[in-house]
């Protein structure tokens, strides 16, 4: 069949349209594919009021924004630098700090609220012909055939393209019904989110401390006095947190980060997300393909669940848009399995890495503690380690696509 053959509703079905999904449609539709979203929230569900989630956003997810024509749709006061970071133990003297000035970069990321970076990339997707989008709008079933996928719809609408691509998060419905298996880990943890003005500023500072029930970081926003909150923590706590008072929220707050910025003067809505480690068996199968939250979700303590999921993203598109314009399927198995090993390596690598500082962070054995504030001095004292860490951490080494770099905008 060739590409002048209107016969599919879309070249490719996103469903989910979030920021992954969105993400996704603006680097394909940029090369002339032909995408539909359909996204299960009515338009602005969830974007009244203040969001008291924030996501650290990477050099490389940046740079993937931008191809998107996303990132120039966020407004400048909006977007929190953060140009050193600093890590520290409850139990213990030990402690590292990280600068952008060690890598020649006038920063290391950007802390944005969730809704601010999911309206741009609609906003960007909006600019670019050929995406389309269907909301409120549930799948119900899905069938896979030789050169084509058909999605109905909870209202029996029929959607048919040559690929699918579940974007819809860690409780995916493409990914149930595609029968993909994701075990998942319950940390039996809750990552507790809110934004709070300090009384000292921020410096640009990210800033963590590894407390006995988990880490608390203090994320830097645009003003520099406000910080994102992300404290993963157990179940119970989080529940107190929630039902305290402002007042008696943010002295409890404060004391917690051991008043590194003073007292909290001022704190937004809270909420509480349960905490669980996932990964699908599969990424792919002949037509379909997972990226995000719907192929892997991972602990927060290093913000990097978000620039994950753009990385897929990203890597997906560049493999697409490389057999499209080869005029090879873009549905089949063979094109879609160089994703598939592509990405599931790269996310595997970081999920054991971000569970063994997890467990390392989390033990309570005397012995462990001394280890790991000796750890985090000596690694500290050793300049190229840092380098790494943070090259990694900031999206500029590893196996990355294209548009991770800048180039191909």
């Amino acid at each position: 069949m060739t590409r002048t053959q209107k016969t599919f509703d879309a070249d490719v079905i996103i469903v989910g349209g979030g920021l992954t999904g969105c993400t996704l449609a603006g680097l394909l539709a940029a090369r002339g594919i032909q995408c539909l979203i359909v996204e299960a929230r009515a338009p602005g569900a969830g974007r009244q009021g203040n969001d008291p989630r924030v996501l650290a956003v990477t050099l490389a997810s940046a740079n993937i924004l931008k191809a998107a024509r996303a990132w120039k749709h966020l407004p400048e006061d909006r977007v929190g630098v953060f140009r050193g970071m600093q890590v520290w133990d409850e139990n213990g003297n030990g402690d590292i700090e990280f600068d952008s000035t060690e890598l020649c970069e006038a920063t290391l990321g950007y802390i944005i609220e969730q809704t601010m970076l999911e309206l741009a990339a609609e906003q960007g997707n909006g600019e670019i012909p050929g995406i389309k989008r269907l909301q409120p709008a549930t799948p119900a079933t899905v069938k896979f055939e030789n050169s084509a996928v058909r999605l109905e719809l909870q209202d029996g609408t029929c959607l048919t393209a040559r690929l699918i691509v579940g974007a819809d998060g860690g409780r995916s419905r493409i990914r149930e019904l595609a029968g993909i298996a994701c075990p998942a880990y319950d940390y039996h943890q809750q990552a507790f989110a809110c934004v709070v003005e300090t009384e000292l500023v921020h410096e640009s500072i990210a800033r963590q401390r590894f407390l006995t029930e988990g880490p608390l970081a203090f994320l830097p926003m645009a003003d520099p006095r406000t910080s994102g909150i992300v404290w993963s923590t157990s179940p119970r706590h989080a529940g107190e947190l929630l039902a305290m008072d402002e007042t008696e929220f943010n002295q409890a707050l404060a004391a917690a980060f051991a008043y590194r910025l003073g007292a909290v003067v001022r704190s937004g809505p809270r909420a509480a997300f349960p905490l669980q480690h996932a990964h699908a068996e599969r990424y792919c199968l002949p037509r379909l393909a997972l990226v995000g939250d719907a192929a892997h979700t991972v602990h927060p303590l290093a913000g990097q669940g978000a620039n994950l999921g753009l990385l897929d993203a990203a890597a997906l598109a560049e493999i697409i848009t490389g057999a499209w314009e080869g005029g090879r399927d873009i549905g089949a198995y063979g094109v879609l399995r160089r994703y598939e090993r592509w990405r599931r390596g790269e996310n595997l690598l970081m999920m054991k890495t971000m569970q063994s500082f997890k467990c390392l962070f989390a033990s309570r054995l005397r012995s462990v503690r001394c280890l790991r504030n000796i750890g985090l001095d000596l690694v500290d004292m050793m300049d190229p380690v840092k380098r790494l860490i943070m090259r990694r951490a900031s999206g500029l080494a590893g196996d990355l696509p294209r548009a991770a770099y800048g180039i191909g905008k």
